[in-house]
């Protein structure tokens, strides 16, 4: 999930930049990188979890919860950029 989402991003960036020829044109980068946030929160809150640690889960379970929640808002987002693309 970590490689798949930095490769998105990598990929978006340099598309971005090779378009428009800088960054922020849209909410998508904020989106974008709420997710990229949530997902390395997500998975070190996943390795945390154990008896010791029990909020652990708790803040794994909120994590992706919210992360849900971010992936429908970059893909929203995401939908307008790609309309800019398209002729």
């Amino acid at each position: 999930m970590i490689g798949l989402v930095l490769l998105l991003l990598g990929i978006g960036i340099v598309g971005t930049i090779g378009h428009y020829g800088s960054l922020g044109h849209s909410s998508h980068l904020l989106a974008g990188l709420a997710v990229v946030d949530l997902v390395f929160l997500s998975a070190w809150s996943a390795i945390q979890i154990s008896e010791e640690r029990p909020w652990a889960r708790w803040l794994h379970i909120g994590t992706n919860t919210i992360l849900c929640i971010a992936f429908i808002w970059v893909s929203l987002t995401g939908w307008n950029v790609v309309q800019k693309y398209l002729p």
